[in-house]
């Protein structure tokens, strides 16, 4: 397994087709997208990254909607994804495509997400699947990809957990990565998708926030036996009587 952190030089990714395909997958993108962002609520919606940045999202209840990135047109904040300028617990919706795939420190990236969450808060992530074709090519002509890294999905997964977000949906989608044409074509992409979606190109999650107590709720103080409030009570017999003394 690679090691997430990395101290080379990535090239960045400025805009859809830069990508593979890169047309088609942002419409497919686009589409998963306007699904998910339909059901979040909140004051503050981030989407982070030129890429998605790019992506429509006028269909999310949240109006106020900011664009933050290190640079490109449109944006809104200018800045490192690694060190976001945003109190903590302020966003309650983010959007990241393709980021970690071209991110130098994923874990730091995932951090200050988490951090800049309110809780139940949703964050909405897609990447390449490295166990796919587009993979595959990637290994034989890496300059094609622009220095994608490529993590699996069940990797981002995990990540996630330790975080502690929870998995609302994962979905999978480009299994024959070039742009399905023809009837043939369609039809191996759908099989694909339900069948065979651990090979698909890329993959789609949206993941909640979640928090649990630091310190663990204890209950109340209780004796195990019942104590007298004027002390215990001796018991002596005496000629068949009983004498009760307080």
């Amino acid at each position: 397994m690679k090691i997430a952190k990395t101290s080379r030089i990535l090239t960045p990714i400025t805009d859809w087709l830069q990508l593979s395909e890169g047309q088609y997958l942002q419409k497919q993108t686009q589409h998963l997208v306007n699904n998910a962002i339909r059901h979040c609520f909140g004051y503050h919606l981030l989407k982070l990254g030129q890429l998605s940045t790019q992506l429509k999202t006028n269909v999310c209840p949240i109006k106020h909607q900011i664009n933050c990135a290190e640079s490109g047109n449109d944006i809104g904040i200018r800045s490192d994804l690694n060190h976001l300028p945003f109190q903590d617990s302020t966003i309650d919706a983010c959007i990241l495509v393709h980021e970690l795939d071209f991110s130098s420190d994923p874990h730091q990236l995932l951090r200050e997400i988490e951090r800049v969450l309110t809780l139940d808060g949703i964050l909405i992530i897609s990447g390449y699947n490295p166990y796919s074709l587009f993979g595959f090519k990637s290994l034989l002509t890496p300059k094609d990809v622009h220095t994608a890294r490529l993590f699996s999905p069940n990797r981002v997964v995990d990540w996630l957990h330790l975080l502690g977000f929870e998995i609302k949906q994962k979905q999978h989608f480009d299994y024959i990565s070039p742009q399905p044409k023809g009837r043939l074509a369609k039809l191996i992409e759908s099989i694909g998708q339900r069948y065979l979606s651990f090979f698909c190109s890329v993959y789609f999650i949206e993941a909640k926030k979640q928090s649990t107590p630091m310190t663990p709720v204890k209950s109340g103080f209780e004796f195990r036996r019942r104590i007298s409030r004027h002390g215990p009570v001796a018991t002596k017999q005496s000629h068949g009587k009983k004498l009760h003394q307080q």
